[in-house]
């Protein structure tokens, strides 16, 4: 019985020997020939996270997350507008929503992104992210007190040319609530006017009438008077800019004339005849050099000039001897459109950044108009060309008699010899 109790123990001691002097080697070699097919072990879960585990990794992050950083981020940039910096340049979009609170779009854009980030990220990581989306709204309005406090600017200055009226935006920071405009004109004020603000901006509209003093330029582009617009807030920071000059070029008195003779040939018993037919009539309108003027033989000194989109009409004559001999219609001018009507071609239109082409009493083959010889020619003699300019910009503006293009015809005597001299009537 002990015999058999010996042999057992005997057995189980050299079972446990041999399990104990196994060499590491080998248990190794078993482990890599055998690898678990589902492996748990913490090895396999720092792999995991090192390749793609993080939450905040945005290759990892779900569409609607990656939607979520994008609304954050359009929500950053309308902050700046909407704090009254026109930062990126997208204060326009007040002008669009019209009476809706411009900083109501980035607080539904956050919200919104808000929302789709935290729904897309690890819960745990909510504190951090309601903080990092209040820094990001408060950025631009912290900007806004350091920066620009209760300061104005102004934005885009044009002149409407259908109603005859200067237009203008003031922009301001949070903190304004009313500002008062003002024009001067060589440093004397000319129009002011206050108004409140609304969605950070005050849209103002002056009467052209109103400010209007003198052209602002030369025939050179000189600046001879000069326009400045001011915004002061109630707490009386103020902004100056000056008004951009080809604004305030809105008089016409410059006008210039040239013509040309139509000839055709006469046969007869004693040969062939070159005769004047009339006459081709051509008006030009803008700030002009003084010293321009008419050459002989029909033609015009002029070589460059300065247009100016403003209202006016024009009314062309010529004159023998103190009559009136022939009539053009009235040219109306609407900023660089004239037009005018012709008794050979009806409405007839053209602008004034180039020579206009006046109507005629009959065409040529090629169909221009002209003036017939016989409607309007007497005798030889000395012919005005008189140009009279209407400004309307205000009903008391004198008119304009342009009356220095004068050429002597002598049609009678020297048919197409004649050199049609310049003259004074």
């Amino acid at each position: 019985m002990s015999g058999l109790l010996d042999k057992a123990n005997a057995t189980k001691d050299d079972t446990v020997i041999e399990a104990e002097v196994i060499e590491p080697a080998i248990i190794e070699e078993e482990v890599k020939a055998d690898p678990p097919k589902n492996s748990n072990s913490s090895t396999g879960m720092l792999d995991e996270g090192s390749s793609g585990g993080n939450s905040l990794n945005f290759a990892n992050i779900s569409t609607n997350g990656k939607i979520g950083y994008g609304l954050a981020l359009v929500g950053f940039i309308l902050m700046w507008p909407s704090s009254g910096f026109n930062l990126f340049g997208l204060s326009a979009l007040q002008d669009i929503l019209g009476f809706i609170p411009l900083w109501l779009v980035p607080i539904s854009l956050f919200g919104g992104s808000f929302y789709l980030i935290w729904d897309a990220v690890d819960r745990q990581k909510t504190i951090v992210l309601s903080i990092s989306a209040l820094l990001l709204i408060a950025t631009p309005v912290l900007a806004g007190i350091a920066l620009g406090g209760s300061a104005a600017g102004i934005s885009d200055l044009s002149i409407d040319e259908k109603n005859d009226k200067l237009t203008f935006l003031v922009r301001g920071s949070f903190s304004v609530s009313s500002v008062t405009a003002s024009i001067s004109a060589d440093g004397a004020e000319v129009w002011t006017e206050s108004g409140e603000m609304s969605n950070n901006l005050h849209r103002f509209e002056v009467s052209l009438s109103e400010i209007f003093v003198a052209n602002a330029q030369s025939y050179d582009s000189s600046t001879i008077t000069n326009y400045e617009l001011t915004v002061v807030t109630e707490d009386g920071k103020s902004s100056t800019i000056p008004i951009t000059p080809d604004l305030m070029n809105r008089e016409m008195n410059d006008a210039s004339i040239r013509f040309s003779t139509v000839t055709h040939t006469d046969d007869n018993q004693a040969g062939s005849e070159v005769v004047v037919e009339g006459i081709r009539v051509d008006l030009a309108l803008g700030l002009m050099n003084p010293s321009e003027g008419p050459l002989n033989g029909g033609g015009s000194s002029l070589s460059t000039y300065k247009t100016l989109a403003t209202d006016y009409s024009v009314d062309v004559k010529i004159k023998y001897g103190g009559s009136v001999v022939w009539t053009h219609s009235t040219i109306v001018v609407d900023g660089l459109a004239a037009t005018w009507n012709s008794q050979v071609s009806g409405a007839v239109s053209g602008q004034t950044v180039y020579w206009l082409g006046l109507a005629g009493t009959t065409e040529d083959d090629a169909g221009a108009e002209y003036i017939e010889r016989d409607q309007f020619y007497d005798d030889d003699g000395c012919y005005t060309f008189e140009v009279t300019i209407t400004n309307d910009l205000y009903s008391t503006s004198p008119t304009t008699v342009i009356d220095e293009y004068a050429w002597n015809l002598s049609w009678e005597s020297d048919e197409v010899d004649s050199e049609n001299e310049v003259c004074s009537a």
